[in-house]
């Protein structure tokens, strides 16, 4: 009002976007690394977890008002998780690894210094999983409050997190001490605790999924990695416990290595790191392929309780990887089994081998060696869906077939919605002039022979052809011609009552195939009318001809 008043006054206007402008350059480089960090913590539409029915109520959630006062609260976030899922796979090798050959070292007392980056970064990732919003499953909505998110992460990891993610070895070095030399059972069992956070394995194992959904990775390919990784982390962590079960006993029955001569250990005290962690290791793979026992047999309890759990486990990772492999190929088997069964169904019925071969070759085109029951997978799928699936696999009939180049979007999907799939083999009869007609076809893939009722063949119809339409105009209508696939044919059939009911409300299409129907009407009746003229005369030549060799 008060720009309005001096604009009357005649005083001049005194602009301001000048002086908006000048604050937006002097925006610092803290704001702008500031605003990159934003976005990478942000929403990403090409995040799978957000492929769902929740992604619009997402997504509309960041433009409401109350977002803003939560701005220092961020969305699921992908970059970081990245960044997590390497620290992760790092970490589940170094923790257990130090802390069995470093930190709990029976000889000399030692400092893990490996760790202290993961350390930080976990406590990174504490950081920014109190501040990222999550999505509220029961209420439907996107959790962006402060202390609704840090009670959930309260119940879920938070505090695992925090244990295992301090330098023990580090904070409790004052008081550690040898084994023999009056060591405490507790600080023993504290400089354990960064141990826990192997818990966090399913974490890793879901950065992985959505890390493979993100780049549309195939999914056995992450069935395929995940086996592996966890094959790889399960050996090194039995080798880590295969040299820390004989330490922790040193520490807790507090003797000397000197006085354990059945520790297997003891006769490579003087080697060094890698040489311990390459018999650890031996020992723990020719267990698990109950091979052996490595270099040092079995002595005492605990290294006998360990083989036997590892011959046992071996097993259990064998039969895994079996499985993992079987699921991989779920649809070639038993496509293979359904190979089989026909081999036994037409043994059971003597069937001729050449029959033997057209089953073979319809299931093999039908199912190219990859076999589902599509009625299954479509039972549970809605209707949308459905109709989207019969739009996408007919396109190519569409945009063949001339009748549906202006059929308007609605009937057209009624009419792919009623068709339905049938594939005929070689020299199969589709068509049987003389026959009662309820329906008509659209011939997708293939080559089709149209013969006149006498066998006097018409014409070859190809892919985007249709026939049988002429049936269908009126009711007891007989077949005119007889259609017989010439190669291995892809027809879609609409019934009579489908008919009626998606193409008679079209008055342009019916017109279309009235028109086209009645053609070939007259053009059958001329060639058969044709072929019996010929058929007639090369009879009468032929008795006359025997008449005359009679003479």
């Amino acid at each position: 009002m008060a720009r309005m008043s001096d604009a009357m006054e005649g005083k001049a206007h005194v602009c301001e976007l000048l002086r908006t402008l000048e604050n937006w350059r002097n925006i610092t480089y803290f704001s702008k690394c500031k605003r990159l960090c934003s976005q990478w913590f942000n929403i990403d539409k090409r995040t799978p977890r957000f492929i769902s029915s929740k992604l619009p109520r997402l997504l509309s959630e960041v433009d409401l008002p109350g977002v803003d006062s939560h701005s220092r609260i961020f969305y699921p976030r992908f970059l970081w998780e990245i960044l997590m899922m390497v620290v992760y796979a790092i970490a589940f090798f170094t923790i257990p690894f130090m802390i069995s050959f470093i930190v709990m070292d029976y000889e000399v007392l030692r400092l893990d210094k490996v760790n202290l980056f993961i350390y930080i970064m976990c406590w990174l990732n504490i950081i920014v999983t109190c501040m990222t919003g999550y999505y509220d499953k029961k209420n439907m909505r996107v959790e962006l409050n402060l202390l609704k998110i840090f009670k959930k992460y309260l119940k879920g990891y938070l505090l695992v997190d925090i244990i295992s993610s301090l330098p023990y070895d580090h904070i409790t070095l004052f008081w550690r001490k040898l084994p023999g030399n009056s060591s405490f059972y507790a600080i023993t069992l504290i400089n354990l605790l960064p141990l826990l956070k192997l818990s966090r394995y399913p974490t890793l194992n879901d950065y992985i999924f959505q890390f493979y959904q993100y780049f549309a990775i195939e999914h056995f390919y992450y069935q395929l990695t995940t086996t592996l990784a966890l094959g790889f982390y399960l050996i090194i962590w039995f080798s880590c416990l295969c040299y820390l079960l004989p330490v922790l006993m040193l520490y807790f029955y507090n003797i000397p290595s000197t006085e354990c001569q059945d520790c297997w250990m003891v006769g490579i005290e003087k080697e060094g790191l890698a040489f311990k962690f390459q018999h650890a290791f031996f020992i723990v793979l020719e267990n698990l392929l109950a091979s052996g026992y490595g270099v040092f047999p079995p002595k005492t309890d605990v290294h006998i309780v360990l083989n036997i759990v590892l011959m046992i486990f071996g097993r259990f990772i064998e039969c895994y990887i079996i499985k993992v492999k079987r699921n991989s190929k779920a649809a070639k088997s038993k496509y293979q089994e359904i190979i089989n069964q026909i081999g036994a169904y037409a043994r059971q019925k003597q069937l001729p081998f050449q029959i033997k071969n057209r089953l073979l070759e319809y299931y093999n085109y039908r199912f190219k060696e990859n076999f589902f029951r599509e009625r299954n997978i479509q039972s549970i799928l809605s209707e949308r869906l459905r109709d989207e699936i019969a739009m996408q696999s007919c396109r190519r009939l569409v945009q063949n077939v001339k009748l549906f180049k202006n059929v308007p979007q609605d009937i057209l999907k009624s009419i792919i919605k009623n068709l339905k799939f049938e594939l005929y083999l070689r020299n199969d009869i589709i068509i049987r002039a003389g026959s009662i007609g309820d329906c008509m076809f659209f011939l997708s893939i293939g080559t089709v022979a149209v013969l006149t009722p006498t066998g006097k063949e018409i014409c070859h119809l190809h892919d985007g052809a249709h026939f049988g339409e002429i049936a269908l105009l009126a009711s007891d209508q007989k077949r005119v011609a007889t259609v017989i696939a010439v190669d291995i044919s892809e027809v879609y059939r609409l019934d009579r009552k489908d008919f009626r009911k998606c193409v008679t409300v079209h008055s342009e299409l019916f017109s279309s195939i009235e028109r086209i129907a009645t053609e070939r009407i007259e053009r059958t009746a001329i060639i058969e009318e044709h072929h019996k003229r010929f058929i007639m005369r090369s009879s009468l030549a032929h008795d006359e001809a025997r008449r005359r060799s009679k003479i």
